[in-house]
């Protein structure tokens, strides 16, 4: 017992443990006895009796009976020096209720009065990505737990500590470092004892947790807002969550996957969609999952999160390192899908040109169907048609979208490798004049036209197109007979094309014609119908400095490396051209499907199994299809539950980023400032505008954009015909090389992405001053405009 003159002072612990304690699947938290806090022979002898006896007492015997264990228990007992603690507590790696945090609970004294319940305890919440603290919990100890005479008990806390934090900074940067360290090389996350005597830590304990730990879910809208602005509803949920499914197969097949192996990943590529708070996320994990499958899976996980313009990456989803044989047995196959990508890459213009003509027929037979005299059964049939003629035949614009990606993050690391330290910033100039034709333009030109011809041949007609009556278009039709087929034809070829076009529940100029009108009378200003240049002369000014810029810094580069780089801008601006041709096609794509799906509301309507047909948005796909194939079914009730469900999503405000399981009681969203008078983000496209804004969120808002300065949560490329007129645009989210923004960038629109908070802070009416170079927005007091 030469060891307890050594450990003087405190005195020694003895703590009871089994050979089949602290495994994967048995704890045994808590069920075997320890004794603190001892100081003679006799103490400890008769402390390890009892703390060996414990490993029987009906507690324990229960427990390996509830965990099919041997009751024949082999106790083990552990000797330790005793800390004299100031304060002890518990740290989980992984909180179990919130596995994105560590989770760490203390007390001042002996850990005993937490482990035990007698106390309530400090709680510190660490982020596991961010290494921050998220939030404390500090509660009012009263008392502690300290040795006493051979034994342990309560003891008061001095006044001045109780409402006072029992952990330092200091500890709690070391309990995270050394959690991480304990999981990573334990291979689980872990539940751990540990004392601090005076700032200086030590551990107890550790043991894996047994509890099940579910699994981090992200949800991220990043640039699928752009597409599915805001609530959206569960017709276009259902339906968007399949095409993404359908897609994503036939990516794998395309890249010549196994067909044991896509069938393997049905659950993944079925779920690559959420739908949180009526509002369209990415399930980031699933994405991850599905890139798993390829080769050089960090540089496409890169790759993809630049194009989806991720703000965070996800860090909990990795590769498993491949064994060599692994490696080898794999070599052949990812030679071969290499080799297949690289051609189908070489022959794109080919493919696109031969998608473009299939498309067309197939969109040409589908507006001679009279839809609405045809049956439910046959609208289903019709349905059936199109997926199998084009939604299940996408494989030359996924291709293309391969393209993208990968030209995008070779260009993006070959540009920081020649000096650029912002490769978004340099390809905002660069491309600032290219794509002057692209095919996201062309409805804007088309309106353009439109309104040069109004202004020449019917300036008559300015007063009643600027009125906007509900009878507009008829009374355009008996008045000026070609201008109408003017538009009707404009209609033909672009009435797909509007704000939320992808949302099938969105009214567009095919549906509506008036709305055409609503566009239109952006036009119609003092300068009605004057041409704008084909590329503003300051793009065309960006684009050379941005030219001469990069030639400089490749100078000291070799001329291989150069080429490579020129190479490289010139193959993304033409994927970026192919995919605007391509994103077109999927407009009046969805276009059909929601002439189809509306064709079907009717029908419903006048069976009397929905009150309107309208409500045919409320239902998802299967739903229809069940209602169509049993007219006596009737679905009002849980169409008006769904409508008051996502009714009460509109009033409500959610982050772009969700992960579940999701902390009770942490607010959605976080403050967006302290009501200072500027905002910023990140410039796309330089120039300084001052003037009124208009704040746009839904398809239904005011969109008398004429002159003015648009904010916005997302863009699309229905925004085309809107942006020409404006002058400048602000954007909550976006990305530089996305589809509204590349179509800014050719207008020459001064515009600011990224801007956080935005919609939450201004208004429409409201006077602002914006500058697309720095990315400032200054705001003025609100002075709301009458305008509708």
């Amino acid at each position: 017992m030469r060891v307890l003159a050594v450990w003087a002072g405190p005195g020694v612990a003895v703590r009871s443990s089994v050979a089949d304690e602290d495994g994967a699947q048995a704890a045994f938290p808590g069920l075997m006895d320890s004794v603190l806090a001892l100081r003679t022979p006799d103490e400890v002898l008769a402390a390890v009796a009892r703390c060996a006896a414990s490993a029987y007492s009906e507690r324990a015997l229960a427990y390996r009976r509830q965990k099919g264990l041997s009751l024949a228990a082999r106790p083990a007992i552990i000797v330790q020096r005793q800390v004299a603690a100031t304060a002890a507590g518990v740290l989980f790696t992984t909180f179990p209720e919130f596995p994105q945090e560590m989770a760490i609970h203390a007390v001042w004294g002996l850990g005993e009065g937490l482990v035990g319940g007698a106390l309530e305890p400090d709680e510190f919440y660490l982020d596991k990505q961010s290494r921050q603290e998220t939030h404390r919990k500090i509660a009012r100890k009263a008392e502690q737990v300290q040795p006493l005479r051979g034994a342990t008990g309560l003891v008061p806390v001095p006044e001045s500590q109780q409402d006072q934090p029992c952990l330092s900074a200091r500890v709690l940067t070391r309990l995270r470092q050394t959690g991480a360290f304990l999981e990573y090389s334990l291979g689980s996350p872990q539940d751990v004892e540990f004392v601090v005597d005076h700032d200086e830590l030590w551990l107890v304990q550790t043991r894996p947790i047994t509890q099940p730990i579910p699994e981090v879910v992200v949800y991220d809208n990043a640039n699928i807002q752009e597409s599915y602005c805001g609530v959206t509803t569960p017709l276009t949920f259902s339906f968007a969550q399949r095409a993404y499914a359908t897609v994503y197969r036939q990516t794998m097949r395309a890249l010549g996957l196994p067909t044991t192996t896509i069938d393997a990943h049905e659950p993944v590529l079925t779920q690559l969609l959420g739908l949180v708070q009526g509002r369209i996320y990415y399930n980031i994990n699933n994405w991850y999952r599905g890139l798993q499958l390829l080769p050089a899976f960090h540089q496409n996980k890169a790759d993809m999160e630049r194009m989806m313009g991720l703000d965070a990456p996800v860090d909990f989803v990795q590769s498993r390192a491949k064994t060599l044989p692994e490696k080898l047995r794999l070599l052949p196959r990812l030679a071969l899908n290499l080799a297949r990508l690289l051609a189908a890459f070489a022959t794109l213009p080919r493919r696109v040109a031969a998608f473009q003509s299939h498309f067309d027929q197939q969109y040409q037979r589908f507006y001679r169907l009279p839809l609405a005299e045809l049956a439910a059964p046959a609208l289903l049939a019709e349905k059936a048609r199109l997926d199998a003629a084009l939604l299940d035949s996408w494989t030359t614009p996924i291709i293309n979208d391969f393209r993208v990606m990968m030209a995008n993050g070779r260009v993006a690391r070959d540009l920081r490798r020649a000096g650029l330290a912002d490769p978004d910033e340099f390809l905002s100039r660069y491309f600032a004049a290219a794509n002057a034709e692209l095919a996201s333009a062309r409805p804007a030109h088309a309106m353009q036209a439109i309104a040069a011809g109004i202004a020449a041949r019917h300036a008559a007609l300015l007063p009643l197109l600027r009125e906007l009556p509900a009878n507009l278009p008829q009374r355009i039709r008996q008045a000026a007979p070609d201008l109408f087929a003017a538009i009707y034809e404009y209609i033909q070829q672009y009435g797909d094309r509007s704000i939320g076009e992808l949302k099938l529940e969105t009214e567009t100029m095919r549906t509506d014609p008036l709305l055409f009108y609503k566009y239109l009378r952006n036009y119609l200003g003092a300068e009605a119908g004057a041409p704008a240049a084909a590329v503003p002369a300051s793009a065309a000014t960006w684009h050379a400095a941005a030219s001469a810029e990069l030639q400089a810094l490749l100078r000291s580069h070799s001329a291989f490396f150069a080429r490579r780089v020129w190479s490289g801008l010139r193959q993304l601006q033409a994927a970026l051209a192919r995919r605007e041709e391509l994103r077109l096609q999927r407009t009046r794509l969805f276009g059909m499907y929601r002439g189809l799906y509306r064709a079907l509301g009717q029908r419903l309507a006048e069976t009397g199994q929905l009150a309107a047909a309208a409500d045919v948005f409320y239902l998802t796909e299967a739903e229809i299809a069940r209602a169509a194939e049993n007219p006596a079914s009737r679905w009002a009730e849980l169409v008006a539950s769904r409508r008051q469900e996502f009714a009460r999503y509109r009033a409500e405000a959610v982050p772009s980023r969700v992960s579940l399981p999701g902390r009770v009681g942490r607010g959605a969203v976080a403050a967006t400032g302290d009501g200072a008078a500027s905002l910023r983000g990140t410039g796309c496209l330089p120039g300084r505008v001052e003037g009124e804004l208009i704040l746009i969120t839904e398809p239904g808002d005011s969109l008398d954009v004429a002159g003015r300065i648009v904010a916005a949560p997302r863009t699309d490329p229905g925004w085309a015909a809107l942006f020409p007129t404006c002058g400048g645009v602000l954007i909550e989210r976006g990305s530089a090389l996305s589809h509204s923004v590349i179509l800014l960038r050719e207008l020459g629109i001064p515009t600011i992405i990224n801007i956080p908070g935005l919609c939450q802070r201004v208004q429409s009416g409201q006077l602002v001053a914006m500058d697309g170079g720095t990315g400032e927005v200054s705001l003025s007091a609100i002075e709301v405009s009458s305008y509708a």
